[in-house]
């Protein structure tokens, strides 16, 4: 895949159902500065953007010319409806989203151009997620792909639940579904039961006291040997990080490796795990290509998205050449 593809991206997803993406639509503010901390800091350049994992998955995957739904309470308050409205824009269904009067998860995000560090301040919420009952609206026929952030256990397990019974009343056109696991590895960690792909980060396994790819993948693997019961999935467990490159955990248990892409200029790399995840769903997707193909497209692109701020050059790689 790191050929430059002919053809319009768009046309890759034709005939494919949605992939919806489950989870939560935030809002940072960013503020660029020369050095933090520092008792009084010029903020250089400023700009709010849409943020939360499963929001920035969508974002990437319209980039990829992927028809992707965003699952998740939105904020009906009207200086938020600005979240609303820029998914709208970008070809984002939100249209089974459910909405309350109270304002979404917000951050501030501080970036320090002479240390290149960041400093996120994160600002909770009362802002409910969506409930099952929201989830049992939707047609699940409509959709190939769903993607969770492990977020609401009791609600995400229930909904999984849906899904793996819509799936043994299909022989064909099963529902292929991914986790996002992201924090409290042991209260969610039956949600793996139901899924074909596992996806974690650096920051999850640290928190384990597991301190490298392979060590993380092999406490996974050893976890997934000694589960008890029926009709229980192994998923594919990737493990993101970061320069180290990603860990793969297969089905077979066997282990591997994918290299890490440099970035030609590191400028932002907020949203670059969403990005590997989106972009590693595309290329499994989409275009059908091997695990070990998409986890290496996947961190092509994550590389690639630090390269600018935001999200909205990330399909710049499969454009081919001016000559």
């Amino acid at each position: 895949m790191s050929a430059p593809i002919s053809g319009n991206k768009h046309s890759w997803a034709a005939g494919k159902k949605l992939v919806l993406c489950s989870g939560i639509s935030a809002m940072d503010y960013i503020s660029l500065v020369r050095q933090f901390p520092e008792r009084k800091a010029h903020c250089a350049l400023g700009y709010w953007q849409r943020s939360g994992a499963a929001s920035n998955n969508c974002t990437v995957l319209r980039q990829l010319g992927v028809p992707c739904e965003f699952f998740g309470m939105l904020s009906s308050l009207p200086m938020y409806r600005l979240l609303a409205d820029d998914m709208r824009s970008r070809g984002i269904h939100i249209e089974h989203c459910p909405s309350c009067a109270q304002a979404p998860p917000f951050s501030s995000v501080i970036l320090a151009k002479s240390t290149r560090t960041r400093t996120i301040v994160s600002c909770s919420s009362e802002c409910p997620h969506v409930s099952i009952e929201h989830f049992r609206q939707l047609d699940l026929k409509l959709y190939g792909w769903l993607h969770m952030d492990g977020i609401c256990f009791e609600t995400t397990r229930a909904m999984m639940q849906q899904v793996a019974a819509f799936n043994e009343g299909h022989d064909t056109d099963k529902i292929i579904l991914s986790l996002e696991l992201g924090q409290q590895l042991e209260l969610m960690w039956p949600l793996v039961d139901f899924c074909d792909y596992v996806f974690c980060s650096r920051k999850l396994a640290l928190e384990q006291h597991w301190p490298t790819p392979e060590f993380a993948c092999a406490q996974m693997d050893e976890q997934l040997r000694r589960r008890r019961g029926l009709n229980l999935k192994r998923p594919i467990v990737i493990f993101r990080w970061g320069a180290q490159g990603a860990g793969i955990l297969e089905q077979t248990g066997k282990y591997s490796l994918a290299a890490a892409y440099k970035p030609r200029k590191m400028v932002d790399a907020l949203g670059a795990g969403d990005t590997f995840t989106a972009a590693f769903i595309y290329a499994i997707y989409v275009r059908e290509r091997p695990l070990a193909v998409a986890v290496d497209f996947a961190s092509r692109l994550a590389s690639h998205k630090c390269t600018k701020r935001g999200l909205d050059h990330v399909a710049d790689i499969l454009r081919a050449p001016r000559l």
